[in-house]
Protein backbone atom coordinates (compact mmCIF):
# COMPACT_ATOMS: atom_id res chain seq x y z
CA UNK A 1 0.00 0.00 0.00
CA UNK A 2 1.39 3.39 -1.04
CA UNK A 3 -0.21 6.55 0.36
CA UNK A 4 0.69 10.22 0.80
CA UNK A 5 0.43 12.64 3.74
CA UNK A 6 -3.23 13.50 3.09
CA UNK A 7 -4.39 9.89 2.84
CA UNK A 8 -2.42 8.94 5.94
CA UNK A 9 -4.08 11.72 7.96
CA UNK A 10 -7.55 10.75 6.76
CA UNK A 11 -7.39 7.00 7.26
CA UNK A 12 -6.95 5.08 10.55
CA UNK A 13 -3.62 3.34 11.09
CA UNK A 14 -3.96 -0.29 10.04
CA UNK A 15 -2.75 -2.18 13.07
CA UNK A 16 -2.36 -5.48 11.22
CA UNK A 17 0.48 -4.09 9.10
CA UNK A 18 3.92 -5.25 10.21
CA UNK A 19 6.03 -2.66 8.39
CA UNK A 20 5.70 1.10 7.89
CA UNK A 21 8.05 2.98 5.56
CA UNK A 22 8.16 6.79 5.68
CA UNK A 23 9.92 7.99 2.57
CA UNK A 24 10.75 11.53 1.50
CA UNK A 25 11.19 15.13 2.60
CA UNK A 26 10.75 17.62 4.24
CA UNK A 27 12.01 16.14 7.47
CA UNK A 28 9.52 17.90 9.75
CA UNK A 29 6.55 16.35 7.89
CA UNK A 30 8.29 12.97 8.02
CA UNK A 31 8.81 13.43 11.77
CA UNK A 32 5.12 14.30 12.20
CA UNK A 33 4.04 11.03 10.55
CA UNK A 34 6.57 9.11 12.65
CA UNK A 35 5.20 10.71 15.82
CA UNK A 36 1.61 9.76 14.89
CA UNK A 37 2.55 6.11 14.41
CA UNK A 38 4.63 5.98 17.61
CA UNK A 39 1.77 7.58 19.57
CA UNK A 40 -0.71 5.04 18.15
CA UNK A 41 1.37 2.06 19.28
CA UNK A 42 2.26 3.62 22.61
CA UNK A 43 -1.43 3.62 23.48
CA UNK A 44 -1.41 -0.10 22.70
CA UNK A 45 1.43 -0.64 25.20
CA UNK A 46 4.15 -1.25 22.63
CA UNK A 47 7.74 -0.79 23.78
CA UNK A 48 9.70 1.40 21.40
CA UNK A 49 13.26 0.44 20.41
CA UNK A 50 14.98 3.08 18.31
CA UNK A 51 17.91 2.77 15.89
CA UNK A 52 19.79 5.34 13.83
CA UNK A 53 21.67 3.56 11.05
CA UNK A 54 23.95 4.50 8.18
CA UNK A 55 25.27 1.00 7.37
CA UNK A 56 24.53 -2.66 8.12
CA UNK A 57 26.46 -2.83 11.41
CA UNK A 58 23.22 -2.88 13.45
CA UNK A 59 21.14 -5.10 11.17
CA UNK A 60 21.81 -8.29 13.13
CA UNK A 61 20.79 -6.59 16.37
CA UNK A 62 17.59 -5.29 14.74
CA UNK A 63 16.84 -8.80 13.46
CA UNK A 64 17.38 -10.35 16.90
CA UNK A 65 15.25 -7.69 18.58
CA UNK A 66 12.39 -8.29 16.17
CA UNK A 67 12.34 -12.09 16.41
CA UNK A 68 13.29 -12.40 20.07
CA UNK A 69 10.29 -13.48 22.12
CA UNK A 70 9.89 -11.69 25.43
CA UNK A 71 9.21 -13.65 28.62
CA UNK A 72 6.55 -11.08 29.47
CA UNK A 73 4.81 -11.02 26.07
CA UNK A 74 6.01 -7.50 25.38
CA UNK A 75 5.10 -6.04 22.01
CA UNK A 76 7.82 -4.03 20.29
CA UNK A 77 7.79 -1.14 17.86
CA UNK A 78 11.25 -0.93 16.29
CA UNK A 79 11.89 2.49 14.74
CA UNK A 80 14.78 2.85 12.29
CA UNK A 81 15.99 6.25 11.11
CA UNK A 82 18.28 5.83 8.09
CA UNK A 83 20.89 8.60 8.03
CA UNK A 84 22.68 7.37 4.90
CA UNK A 85 21.57 8.13 1.34
CA UNK A 86 20.00 4.71 0.88
CA UNK A 87 18.79 1.74 2.93
CA UNK A 88 21.70 -0.65 3.67
CA UNK A 89 21.59 -3.93 1.71
CA UNK A 90 21.22 -6.40 4.59
CA UNK A 91 18.57 -4.22 6.20
CA UNK A 92 16.62 -4.31 2.93
CA UNK A 93 16.76 -8.11 2.98
CA UNK A 94 15.55 -8.17 6.57
CA UNK A 95 12.57 -5.97 5.72
CA UNK A 96 11.73 -8.06 2.65
CA UNK A 97 11.79 -11.28 4.64
CA UNK A 98 9.80 -10.30 7.71
CA UNK A 99 8.05 -13.39 9.04
CA UNK A 100 4.25 -13.13 9.11
CA UNK A 101 4.32 -15.55 12.06
CA UNK A 102 5.70 -12.75 14.27
CA UNK A 103 2.47 -10.79 14.17
CA UNK A 104 2.86 -8.74 17.36
CA UNK A 105 6.01 -6.73 16.65
CA UNK A 106 6.15 -3.79 14.23
CA UNK A 107 8.89 -1.96 12.33
CA UNK A 108 8.82 1.70 11.30
CA UNK A 109 11.64 2.83 9.02
CA UNK A 110 12.21 6.41 7.91
CA UNK A 111 14.41 7.37 4.97
CA UNK A 112 15.02 10.60 3.02
CA UNK A 113 13.79 10.99 -0.52
CA UNK A 114 15.53 8.63 -2.93
CA UNK A 115 16.16 8.89 -6.65
CA UNK A 116 13.10 8.33 -8.85
CA UNK A 117 14.50 4.93 -9.87
CA UNK A 118 13.99 3.74 -6.27
CA UNK A 119 10.31 3.11 -7.02
CA UNK A 120 11.28 0.71 -9.81
CA UNK A 121 13.48 -1.47 -7.64
CA UNK A 122 12.54 -5.01 -6.64
CA UNK A 123 12.71 -4.00 -2.99
CA UNK A 124 10.18 -1.18 -3.37
CA UNK A 125 7.76 -3.25 -5.45
CA UNK A 126 7.85 -6.20 -3.03
CA UNK A 127 7.38 -4.32 0.24
CA UNK A 128 4.62 -2.13 -1.24
CA UNK A 129 2.47 -5.29 -1.44
CA UNK A 130 2.56 -5.92 2.31
CA UNK A 131 3.84 -2.74 3.97
CA UNK A 132 2.41 0.75 4.35
CA UNK A 133 4.62 3.17 2.40
CA UNK A 134 3.97 6.83 3.18
CA UNK A 135 5.49 9.14 0.59
CA UNK A 136 6.28 12.62 1.89
CA UNK A 137 6.37 15.80 -0.18
CA UNK A 138 6.43 19.50 0.65
CA UNK A 139 2.90 20.71 1.37
CA UNK A 140 1.34 23.22 -1.03
CA UNK A 141 -1.72 25.38 -1.57
CA UNK A 142 -4.81 24.83 0.57
CA UNK A 143 -3.22 21.82 2.26
CA UNK A 144 -0.27 23.90 3.46
CA UNK A 145 -2.58 26.68 4.65
CA UNK A 146 -4.71 24.27 6.69
CA UNK A 147 -1.56 22.65 8.12
CA UNK A 148 -0.28 26.08 9.22
CA UNK A 149 -3.64 26.91 10.82
CA UNK A 150 -3.55 23.65 12.77
CA UNK A 151 -0.01 24.35 13.97
CA UNK A 152 -1.01 27.82 15.13
CA UNK A 153 -3.95 26.39 17.08
CA UNK A 154 -1.71 23.83 18.77
CA UNK A 155 0.66 26.61 19.90
CA UNK A 156 -2.21 28.90 20.92
CA UNK A 157 -1.34 31.75 18.59
CA UNK A 158 -3.34 33.68 15.98
CA UNK A 159 -4.56 31.60 13.06
CA UNK A 160 -6.44 34.25 11.08
CA UNK A 161 -6.00 34.17 7.30
CA UNK A 162 -3.84 37.31 7.08
CA UNK A 163 -1.32 36.02 9.62
CA UNK A 164 -1.26 32.52 8.12
CA UNK A 165 -0.71 33.92 4.63
CA UNK A 166 2.11 36.16 5.89
CA UNK A 167 3.79 33.16 7.51
CA UNK A 168 3.58 31.17 4.29
CA UNK A 169 4.78 34.00 2.07
CA UNK A 170 7.61 35.19 4.33
CA UNK A 171 8.94 31.61 4.61
CA UNK A 172 8.54 30.90 0.89
CA UNK A 173 6.10 27.99 1.44
CA UNK A 174 8.75 26.07 3.41
CA UNK A 175 6.93 24.08 6.12
CA UNK A 176 10.07 23.56 8.20
CA UNK A 177 10.81 27.29 8.30
CA UNK A 178 7.13 28.01 9.05
CA UNK A 179 7.26 25.55 11.96
CA UNK A 180 10.24 27.38 13.43
CA UNK A 181 8.48 30.74 13.09
CA UNK A 182 5.39 29.40 14.84
CA UNK A 183 7.54 27.89 17.59
CA UNK A 184 9.28 31.25 18.05
CA UNK A 185 5.94 33.04 18.19
CA UNK A 186 4.71 30.69 20.93
CA UNK A 187 7.47 31.95 23.25
CA UNK A 188 6.69 35.64 22.81
CA UNK A 189 4.62 37.16 25.59
CA UNK A 190 2.16 39.05 23.36
CA UNK A 191 0.88 36.16 21.25
CA UNK A 192 -1.93 38.22 19.80
CA UNK A 193 0.42 40.65 18.07
CA UNK A 194 0.67 39.25 14.54
CA UNK A 195 3.24 41.87 13.51
CA UNK A 196 6.01 40.78 15.85
CA UNK A 197 7.64 38.21 13.58
CA UNK A 198 7.69 40.12 10.33
CA UNK A 199 8.60 43.47 11.89
CA UNK A 200 11.57 42.22 13.96
CA UNK A 201 14.92 43.70 13.03
CA UNK A 202 16.64 40.41 13.87
CA UNK A 203 15.37 36.90 14.52
CA UNK A 204 16.86 33.88 16.25
CA UNK A 205 17.92 32.59 12.83
CA UNK A 206 20.15 35.62 12.38
CA UNK A 207 21.78 34.66 15.67
CA UNK A 208 22.35 31.08 14.47
CA UNK A 209 23.89 32.48 11.27
CA UNK A 210 26.32 34.54 13.35
CA UNK A 211 27.36 31.35 15.16
CA UNK A 212 27.88 29.50 11.88
CA UNK A 213 29.86 32.41 10.45
CA UNK A 214 31.85 32.72 13.69
CA UNK A 215 31.02 36.42 13.64
CA UNK A 216 31.47 37.55 17.25
CA UNK A 217 30.49 41.21 16.86
CA UNK A 218 27.43 40.23 14.81
CA UNK A 219 26.50 37.59 17.37
CA UNK A 220 26.60 40.05 20.27
CA UNK A 221 24.64 42.65 18.31
CA UNK A 222 21.83 40.20 17.48
CA UNK A 223 21.87 38.63 20.94
CA UNK A 224 21.48 41.99 22.70
CA UNK A 225 18.61 42.87 20.35
CA UNK A 226 16.81 39.58 21.05
CA UNK A 227 17.25 40.09 24.79
CA UNK A 228 15.57 43.50 24.53
CA UNK A 229 12.60 41.95 22.70
CA UNK A 230 12.07 39.50 25.62
CA UNK A 231 12.44 36.42 23.46
CA UNK A 232 12.74 33.20 25.46
CA UNK A 233 16.37 32.48 26.37
CA UNK A 234 15.73 28.72 26.85
CA UNK A 235 14.48 28.64 23.26
CA UNK A 236 17.63 30.46 22.06
CA UNK A 237 19.79 28.05 24.07
CA UNK A 238 17.94 25.10 22.53
CA UNK A 239 18.67 26.37 19.00
CA UNK A 240 22.30 27.28 19.77
CA UNK A 241 22.95 23.91 21.38
CA UNK A 242 21.51 22.19 18.29
CA UNK A 243 23.79 24.20 15.98
CA UNK A 244 26.88 23.50 18.09
CA UNK A 245 26.04 19.79 18.13
CA UNK A 246 25.75 19.78 14.33
CA UNK A 247 29.09 21.54 13.88
CA UNK A 248 30.81 19.20 16.34
CA UNK A 249 29.28 16.10 14.71
CA UNK A 250 30.31 17.16 11.20
CA UNK A 251 33.84 17.77 12.46
CA UNK A 252 34.28 14.65 14.61
CA UNK A 253 31.65 11.93 14.22
CA UNK A 254 31.01 9.25 11.62
CA UNK A 255 27.24 9.60 11.90
CA UNK A 256 26.60 13.01 10.39
CA UNK A 257 23.50 15.05 11.29
CA UNK A 258 20.87 15.77 8.69
CA UNK A 259 21.75 18.99 6.86
CA UNK A 260 19.86 20.16 3.74
CA UNK A 261 22.11 20.16 0.68
CA UNK A 262 21.83 23.91 0.17
CA UNK A 263 23.23 24.49 3.69
CA UNK A 264 26.11 22.01 3.58
CA UNK A 265 28.70 24.58 2.47
CA UNK A 266 27.83 26.84 5.39
CA UNK A 267 28.06 24.03 7.96
CA UNK A 268 31.28 22.59 6.51
CA UNK A 269 32.86 26.03 6.71
CA UNK A 270 31.76 26.35 10.34
CA UNK A 271 33.30 22.95 11.12
CA UNK A 272 36.57 24.17 9.62
CA UNK A 273 36.56 27.45 11.57
CA UNK A 274 35.91 26.01 15.04
CA UNK A 275 38.19 23.73 17.03
CA UNK A 276 36.74 20.56 18.58
CA UNK A 277 37.72 21.33 22.17
CA UNK A 278 35.94 24.70 22.19
CA UNK A 279 32.78 23.13 20.77
CA UNK A 280 32.79 20.25 23.25
CA UNK A 281 33.36 22.46 26.29
CA UNK A 282 30.59 24.79 25.12
CA UNK A 283 28.22 21.83 24.85
CA UNK A 284 29.05 20.82 28.43
CA UNK A 285 28.70 24.30 29.90
CA UNK A 286 25.56 25.35 28.03
CA UNK A 287 23.58 22.81 30.09
CA UNK A 288 24.25 24.82 33.27
CA UNK A 289 23.19 28.06 31.59
CA UNK A 290 20.01 26.38 30.36
CA UNK A 291 19.15 25.29 33.90
CA UNK A 292 19.76 28.83 35.22
CA UNK A 293 17.63 30.34 32.47
CA UNK A 294 14.73 28.00 33.22
CA UNK A 295 14.78 27.76 37.01
CA UNK A 296 17.08 30.39 38.49
CA UNK A 297 16.66 33.43 36.26
CA UNK A 298 15.80 35.76 39.15
CA UNK A 299 19.09 35.03 40.88
CA UNK A 300 21.43 35.01 37.90
CA UNK A 301 21.95 36.88 34.64
CA UNK A 302 21.64 33.99 32.21
CA UNK A 303 21.93 36.17 29.11
CA UNK A 304 25.35 37.36 30.27
CA UNK A 305 26.44 33.77 30.87
CA UNK A 306 25.13 32.71 27.46
CA UNK A 307 26.88 35.57 25.63
CA UNK A 308 30.13 34.97 27.52
CA UNK A 309 30.13 31.25 26.75
CA UNK A 310 29.47 31.71 23.03
CA UNK A 311 31.98 34.57 22.82
CA UNK A 312 34.66 32.38 24.38
CA UNK A 313 33.74 29.54 22.02
CA UNK A 314 34.15 31.84 19.01
CA UNK A 315 37.54 32.94 20.38
CA UNK A 316 38.56 29.31 21.02
CA UNK A 317 38.99 30.40 24.63
CA UNK A 318 36.82 27.97 26.64
CA UNK A 319 38.10 26.02 29.61
CA UNK A 320 36.71 23.04 31.47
Amino acid sequence: MIIDYVKFKKMPIQDELQLFVIHGNPRNISNEIEYDIIKFYKKKDYIRINYVVDDDSQTEDINNNFYEQSLFDEKKLITINVSSNSIPIQLKKLLQNLSPQIDSNRILIKVDRQQSSFKNTKFYKEISKSACIIEIYELQGALLKQWVKNKCKIHDISNDDAFVNSLINSNMNNSFSISQSIYQKSFIKNKGDTDIIQDSKYTEYDLMDMILQKNLSGFLNVSHYLQRTSISLPYIIFLANSEIEKIYSIKNLTNKPYIPNFLMTKYNMAATNYDSKSLLVALKKIITIDIDAKYNSKNSNSWVGFNDLLSNMMNNNVHI
